[in-house]
């Protein structure tokens, strides 16, 4: 069976239960396609949702390629992005990769040396869109590889490193881990939660999120503006359907103009509508904004950040959460330290003692010094949605991108099941419940936290 058809199955299902419930506007939509019938069958109905979706018959549908469902389906569920099908190099549409216009290259094309296995200095490299099936990658570390579901590997497997399948090992880390999926099966998915997303990269349509975003505004954003092309692999990992932590919250993301003199103005500016929508939400009944993420590096430090901090000090004292991958702990508590882990290679993603430290130069000062008061999240070496396809995944090699991602999307879990808990409270919980390990610190432990809150 092709990708997706399911959800179309369930749909023509669906509209055939209402339609004999005599449901008015499910009568009305049947009657435009089927004026002259007192009755429909399921293949009836399966034809007015493929027309609905915008394809000429139920045949034509299940035909299609999966890249067409997805975008059919983005464009139908959620109208927040004005340009659902995000251009690409040349205006070609994202989806095209499955139409060979964007072709794979080779490692030499991009700058990666397949001696060393490095690029540009760096040990750690990427593989998107990479044929590298000529060569031996048996000495590579894939924890080392950002790669996409379309990079095509040896197919001696013997070339690649022992044990190690792309396709599956891909799969298996869309997996959050730590439990998270055994909370998830006992429905506690974040629903009722807010959070909002703080970012300098354009926001790209994908079927991992796209239920999920409610909102989405530029803030000091023009046509000359140089923003980086991104799909938000942050937004997968908190939100997503498949690979997030909270997949029933709402999010609302902000693309701010970070460039020189311009990004803490931007940034104050989105943290004020945070606020606005917060308290909206709450008029109404709702919880409210639960959580802001500024998922980049506030590099121009020569800046006086005043405004910004009043800013994050005004959201604090509201309740929300706020986290910056540069101002890591937002909330003035100095008892708190954020470490990143990531899970070993061959490694269960659900069992902590299967993670290890991430330890960079500018990070070593959390687990060497003070490791005793480092509350620890996975960080990275994960699969998160890839930008060039509206249903395709990467690989994302182990960085420090994601540890406050997770922090946030276990924190939407916890405020779904016990709303009052503050930020504080949610990490002194969260260093009482998690498993504490020697020269690493203390590893969040999702399930123990959330049944302390029952």
């Amino acid at each position: 069976m092709t990708k997706y058809i399911e959800y179309f199955q369930i749909e023509s299902k669906s509209l055939l239960k209402r339609f004999k419930q005599k449901d008015p506007a499910t009568v009305a939509l049947c009657k435009k396609y089927f004026e002259s019938k007192e009755d429909i069958s399921l293949m009836n109905t399966q034809h007015i949702i493929a027309k609905e979706y915008g394809f000429d018959s139920w045949n034509d549908l299940i035909k299609q390629e999966p890249h067409k469902l997805a975008e059919s389906l983005i464009v139908a569920k959620n109208k927040i992005l004005k340009n659902a099908f995000f251009l690409w190099h040349n205006n070609s549409v994202v989806s095209n990769l499955d139409r060979g216009i964007i072709h794979l290259s080779s490692p030499e094309h991009i700058g990666i040396d397949m001696k060393t296995f490095t690029r540009n200095g760096s040990n750690i490299f990427t593989l998107e869109h990479i044929d590298v099936s000529e060569y031996d990658l048996s000495g590579i570390n894939p924890l080392y590889i950002r790669y996409s579901e379309d990079t095509k590997w040896p197919e001696d497997p013997t070339k690649l490193p022992l044990g190690f399948n792309p396709k599956e090992f891909l799969e298996s880390r869309k997996n959050p881990g730590l439990g998270i999926r055994t909370l998830h099966k006992q429905n506690i998915k974040g629903k009722g939660q807010t959070v909002v997303v703080i970012s300098q990269n354009e926001l790209v349509a994908h079927i991992e999120y796209c239920n999920s975003l409610i909102g989405y505004e530029k803030i000091g954003v023009n046509d000359k503006t140089d923003l980086f092309s991104n799909t938000s692999t942050e937004l997968s990992a908190m939100v997503g359907k498949s690979c997030g932590i909270a997949p029933l919250a709402d999010a609302y993301y902000y693309t701010v103009n970070s460039e020189k003199n311009t990004s803490y103005k931007n940034y104050v500016v989105a943290i004020k509508k945070a606020i606005e929508l917060h308290k909206k939400l709450k008029s109404s009944g709702k919880s409210g904004v639960s959580a802001i993420i500024l998922t980049d590096w506030l590099y121009n430090d020569n800046i006086k950040a005043d405004d910004l901090l009043n800013a994050i000090s005004e959201a604090n004292d509201l309740g929300i959460m706020c986290f910056s991958q540069k101002f890591t702990n937002l909330m003035k508590n100095t008892r708190l330290r954020l470490g990143g882990i990531y899970c070993k290679l061959g490694g269960d993603v659900d069992n902590p003692d299967d993670y290890v430290p991430l330890i960079i130069k500018e990070f070593k000062w959390k687990f060497r010094n003070n490791y005793r008061n480092a509350l620890c999240f996975p960080c990275g070496a994960k699969t998160v949605s890839f930008r060039e396809q509206f249903d395709g995944y990467a690989f994302e090699h182990f960085s420090s991108r994601y540890d406050s991602i997770y922090a946030i999307g276990l924190y939407l879990l916890a405020k779904s099941v016990k709303e009052t808990i503050t930020p504080y409270e949610f990490f002194e919980l969260g260093l009482k419940t998690g498993d504490f390990r020697e020269g690493v610190g203390t590893i969040i432990n999702p399930v123990r936290l959330i049944e302390s809150l029952k």
